[in-house]
């Protein structure tokens, strides 16, 4: 995915950071799906921190994201269906962080769950309840690394056949 076509651009109104991380996990999404995944959660972790610095909820730096999170949301300041999404980025984003997982499914709902997540803030913080971001636009496809490794073994396999007709035949 190129750095012009973005699903968070909408979000450089708020803060440039937030942009930055959700394009690297945009860009990450093909190579390193697990990376991408950490990246949605710094993304998340950020706009939670936002949230709560503009609802003069915000601790301070050594306040874990869980902490974070289950202060919005006994606040009332984050709608349920919110922090849902908010607790399913950091869950993947620690199996991500800590065990090295995460697939390239994972890493697309992780996405689209951190666009929903973008919506949402945009719409309730720009005070733009029908903002309307437009159609998802998935990242590319993974490579299928395994076709031409398939192309490449079977062009062998006939190379050596045919090096082995041509001993036989010598």
């Amino acid at each position: 995915m190129s750095s012009a076509v973005s699903n968070f651009t909408f979000l450089a109104v708020h803060d440039a950071k937030l942009v930055a991380l959700a394009g690297l996990a945009e860009r990450y999404f093909r190579d390193d799906p697990s990376t991408a995944i950490v990246k949605l959660r710094q993304f998340a972790e950020l706009t939670a921190k936002m949230i709560a610095a503009r609802h003069g909820s915000y601790r301070d730096e050594r306040e874990t994201f869980e902490e974070t999170l289950r202060r919005l949301a006994y606040e009332r300041i984050i709608p349920k269906e919110i922090a849902d999404i908010f607790h399913a980025l950091r869950k993947t984003g620690n199996a991500a962080v800590h065990e090295a997982k995460g697939e390239h499914a994972e890493a697309l709902t992780a996405l689209k769950f951190a666009r929903s997540l973008g919506v949402w803030f945009h719409r309730t913080y720009s005070r733009q309840p029908n903002f309307n971001p437009g159609a998802f636009i998935p990242p590319p496809e993974p490579i299928d690394a395994t076709a031409s490794l398939r192309e490449e073994i079977d062009a062998l396999r006939h190379k050596v056949a045919e090096t082995e007709d041509a001993a036989a035949t010598a």
